[in-house]
């Protein structure tokens, strides 16, 4: 009989967690393990991004009606579904699912896998949420983390039997979502065909530091010649950082898309990634850059000297330092044969360590560790 796992999301868009909760499901073995899928329904949002997305993946999706904004609604049908369903695991992402694993913990017999994938910085409430999130997992059966790096921000995170390192994983063959028929994006958004183009993508809130890339675009040295900024995404900081741009009189190299369901195309155009955070799990967008033999100058923040090893698959620069990204972006820029390297070695270390497989190969493994 295959194990039941009732996986809780809190995701209404797709970023990189939902990503990886669609991964699970696509690749696992249902003979083995039946990973359900559960998120939240509101009096007001009828659907989501996220819920589309399944859709299109042809992963049923089952909802908890939360009427009133109440958490209290959401416990009983958690209590109740896990009881009269037989599930062997609640598997949780997000905090507003954590607090849900915890009563569930408490009251039942389930076993509890509570997934950590980073905090934001983005207000009050999120912080807080974070903090309440942080309380709760070390009542789970095995919390995961997406980097080694967490464990110095979790509770109890030194303890290596209840707390996992699951890294993020690609797609390798085929990274991201692209169009079809997609028509030269150059043309439509105003970047040269002779320009060189950097890319990229996030939210925009304080920890992405896109303010610290718009700013590094100023020190880039003549040398490199004409360079273009393309952001993909969206988020609270947007507009601000559209005016450091404005006022920097970067207006016509730095190009602001908005979300896109399809960023493959912008990532097609790229001749190099920039990752210019100020803190990080895992992040996917690294690794769908590498995946697409993109060089990629990052932070090193968080996870990601887990990922690259700084001047043999990418370039690893400081955080919150303007010029010593420039620095960065310009070393790789001007020297097509370490370039070269990275594409090629990014690829394969991908391939090697961050491949669907071995993530799913791992969650068993939690699976079976805790029962």
């Amino acid at each position: 009989m295959a194990l039941k796992v009732m996986l809780i999301s809190a995701a209404d868009h797709v970023s990189g967690p939902a990503k990886g909760i669609f991964q699970l499901i696509e690749h696992t073995d249902r003979s083995e393990i039946e990973l359900e899928l559960f998120t939240f329904e509101y009096n007001d949002i009828h659907d989501t991004l996220f819920r589309r997305a399944a859709r299109d993946r042809n992963i049923p999706v089952h909802l908890l009606f939360q009427r009133n904004r109440s958490y209290v609604s959401l416990v009983r049908q958690v209590l109740s579904l896990v009881r009269e369903e037989g599930f062997d695991i609640v598997q949780t992402h997000g905090f507003k699912p954590t607090f849900l694993g915890f009563f569930a913990r408490v009251f039942t017999t389930v076993k509890w896998v509570c997934f950590m994938h980073g905090t934001t910085r983005e207000n009050l409430k999120v912080t807080l949420y974070n903090l309440v999130d942080n309380i709760l997992q070390r009542w789970a059966h095995r919390t995961v983390l997406v980097s080694n790096a967490q464990r110095k921000k979790i509770w109890g995170g030194k303890d290596r039997g209840r707390v996992v390192v699951l890294h993020n994983a690609v797609d390798v063959l085929e990274p991201l979502a692209t169009s079809k028929d997609a028509p030269p994006l150059r043309d439509s958004i105003g970047v040269p065909r002779d320009a060189t183009v950097l890319v990229t993508m996030g939210r925009f809130s304080p920890e992405k530091g896109m303010d610290v890339l718009v700013k590094a675009m100023g020190y880039l040295p003549e040398q490199v010649g004409d360079v273009h900024l393309i952001i993909v995404g969206d988020g609270q900081e947007r507009q601000n950082v559209e005016a450091q741009a404005r006022a920097a009189g970067l207006d016509e190299q730095v190009h602001f898309t908005g979300f896109s369901e399809t960023p493959g195309d912008y990532l097609a155009e790229a001749d190099m990634f920039v990752l210019p955070s100020r803190s990080e799990g895992i992040p996917n967008a690294v690794l769908e850059a590498m995946a697409m033999g993109i060089p990629v100058v990052s932070t090193a923040v968080g996870g990601v000297p887990e990922i690259i090893e700084d001047g043999v698959n990418g370039c690893l620069v400081s955080a919150d330092d303007p010029q010593g990204l420039a620095r960065g972006i310009a070393k790789v820029l001007m020297d097509p044969a370490l370039s070269q390297r990275f594409r090629n070695e990014g690829i394969k270390r991908v391939k090697d360590a961050f491949s669907i497989e071995v993530r799913v190969s791992g969650l068993k493994r939690v699976y079976e560790g805790i029962l």
